[in-house]
């Protein structure tokens, strides 16, 4: 069984063939029992070239229609090639409310 997190990163190769991808599972730094539930993307791509943001995420959000009925949480940063060569990285994920009390 494939698990959720390498799921998500074939599909995303398949679709946007990423000159960078980053899938990180950021469940554990959650409350609750589930393993697979809270996900960051970085995703870099020459497809986003022509895409607004809002595009961009729309695109993620139909490639994984399915996938987010069973994800909690799903974090997304896309970017050109040229915005992720002046980034060069992504913005942290805030803390969990309910991990901080």
């Amino acid at each position: 069984m494939t698990s959720m997190q390498s799921h998500l990163e074939e599909q995303l190769k398949v679709a946007l063939e990423p000159s960078h991808l980053e899938v990180i599972n950021e469940s554990s730094s959650h409350s609750g029992p589930a393993t697979e539930s809270h996900f960051k993307l970085v995703v870099v791509s020459a497809a986003f070239t022509e895409m607004k943001l809002i595009d961009r995420h729309r695109f993620i959000n139909k490639l994984f229609k399915e996938e987010l009925s069973h994800i909690h949480a799903l974090a997304m940063h896309t970017y050109t090639p040229s915005e992720w060569q002046a980034r060069q990285s992504s913005p942290d994920s805030p803390l969990c409310a309910s991990k901080t009390k």
